[in-house]
């Protein structure tokens, strides 16, 4: 049975107040009594008491009733030992209610044995000296129980804290984390419930996070929790339906972002410690959430400029190979014609000079095409990235020694424009890197059209390479092939996977999802 000295409690906008007044304070014992009976270290108090008030009783009816000899003087001496055991088990309330029990037990044999030559004085005088020692000692373990108590509670509290903080501080989905937050919470403190409810203008949408202790299960209360945080001052936590809920604001700088709540168990009032611990665990959760949300937005606006810079690099692109095309290309063309027309004219001296410069235009007007290819393939447009790809592996095959192959499953079909370049480039890239680098014999392109994705890979047979753990390493060791690969995959709502091992050969995939698909 927990110890109750008055409990400090909560008013509307955060002030402490006493819920017990003084002459209840002084009737609680009393009150507590029916409560304390069902407790089994109460009877263990009575068994303790009547195992030192029964030496003391047999010790007056064997005639050794003078209160100055050593056997009766020890039997009231003995009421020490419950008395501890009560300041233990009750604290400091125990040991006052365990003297007055004892005085009134041991009072009958002053008037039973002790009424004449003033015995009853001797045994007042014992008892007035036995009994207070033992309620300071009783006092002083009490103390100490309650110091050490309270030192268990500090710790229990900053290990909690320190719990909740190591969750929130190692994660930037901080709505992924409430739920454990919130269930540490509902264990630690010894609530009924427990709520985080984050507001619509909060990043990332409104997750209601509420758990009880009667399902230990998450369950949703959006009306209910949104009616509470919307009374809610901006400036201060409020307590609702008699102290028993406690309704914190979250509000950070970019302004308010949600509340997080607790019901006390029934028949209880939440403590100023636990509304100050829960006050600490709001501010952590709103830091969280506020670094959460500006890692977003940063990573957003990165996103976006990487996504523009790469519109830009395309747009560029599509207008270099039109150009070479269009322009270059065509310009070639009517030197070739005009060379053949030289040829035919001219005298056999002048007709091998003419030949070679024939061949030469030629050559450089193939060079042009293949450009322009590489920068822009008008096929991807026209056709779509099977054709596409189809291209550039029937290139590949005639440079590997092995040849290359294009494995296709499921039904082909149009994607999304950005989609079917990105895939392109990756897998363009994947071919280019075989033939430079990787020095192998033979590639396997596969190329997956699911019901729900899409996905593309490249594997090949040449010497490997070794991956760092982190990808911002591979800036830094100059695989920026790689890094673009999958820079290009996220772009598109993809997931990107590099697997490579030395001599072992490499794999690059990219899976595409639904959502990202569409044409």
């Amino acid at each position: 049975m927990k110890h109750d000295q008055g409990r400090d409690s909560l008013a509307p906008g955060g002030r402490a107040i006493r819920l017990i007044p003084p002459l209840s304070r002084l009737l609680a014992p009393i009150h507590r009594m029916p409560a304390r009976s069902r407790d089994r270290r109460f009877w263990y108090v009575q068994l303790l008491m009547f195992w030192a008030t029964a030496p003391h009783y047999i010790i007056e009816l064997a005639g050794y009733a003078n209160p100055f000899e050593t056997l009766h003087g020890l039997a009231i001496t003995v009421y020490v030992i419950p008395l501890l055991y009560a300041a233990l088990s009750f604290g400091w309330e125990g040991a006052i209610l365990t003297a007055i029990w004892g005085a009134l037990l041991t009072s009958p044999s002053m008037w039973i044995w002790h009424r004449s030559e003033y015995h009853w004085f001797a045994e007042l005088g014992q008892m007035v000296i036995t009994l207070p020692v033992g309620i300071l000692v009783a006092w002083r373990v009490a103390v100490e129980s309650e110091l050490r108590q309270q030192a268990e509670k500090t710790s229990t509290s900053l290990g909690l804290l320190n719990e909740v903080g190591d969750v929130l501080s190692h994660t930037m989905e901080v709505e992924q984390q409430l739920p454990r937050v919130v269930r540490r919470l509902l264990s630690g403190l010894g609530l009924e419930s427990v709520w985080i409810f984050l507001s619509p203008t909060t990043d990332g949408g409104k997750p209601v996070v509420f758990m009880d202790a009667a399902s230990l299960a998450l369950r949703p209360a959006e009306e209910l929790l949104a009616s509470i945080d919307a009374s809610l001052d901006l400036d201060h936590r409020t307590t609702l339906r008699d102290g028993r809920t406690l309704a914190i604001p979250l509000s950070g700088e970019t302004g308010r972002l949600g509340s997080l709540g607790a019901t006390a168990a029934k028949g209880d009032a939440l403590t100023v410690e636990q509304a100050n611990l829960l006050t600490t665990v709001a501010n952590q959760v709103c830091a969280a959430i506020e670094k959460a949300t500006l890692y977003r937005q940063r990573q957003e606006g990165l996103q976006s400029y990487v996504r523009q810079v790469t519109q830009a690099q395309e747009d560029e692109r599509l207008r270099i190979a039109r150009d070479l095309h269009d322009t270059t290309a065509q310009e070639l063309v009517d030197v070739v014609r005009k060379l053949e027309l030289l040829h035919t004219r001219a005298g056999p001296e002048l007709q091998p000079p003419i030949r070679d410069l024939l061949g030469m235009t030629r050559n450089t007007m193939k060079s042009v095409r293949r450009f322009s290819q590489d920068l822009r393939p008008s096929v991807l447009d026209d056709l779509g990235l099977l054709a596409a790809i189809d291209v550039v592996v029937e290139e590949a095959n005639g440079r590997l020694s092995d040849g290359a192959r294009l494995v296709v499953t499921g039904t082909p079909r149009r994607l999304d424009g950005p989609v079917e370049l990105a895939l392109f480039r990756i897998g363009q890239e994947s071919l280019r890197n075989v033939e430079k680098h990787a020095h192998a014999s033979q590639a396997t392109v596969e190329l997956d059209f699911g019901d729900s994705d899409v996905s593309l890979s490249v594997t090949d047979n040449g010497v490997g390479f070794s991956l760092p753990a982190n990808v911002p390493d591979l800036a830094r060791l100059g695989k920026l092939g790689i890094l673009g690969m999958k820079e290009r995959a996220e772009l598109v709502g993809g997931s990107f996977e590099a697997r490579a091992e030395a001599g072992a050969g490499a794999r690059i995939a990219v899976h595409v999802p639904r959502s990202h698909l569409s044409a």
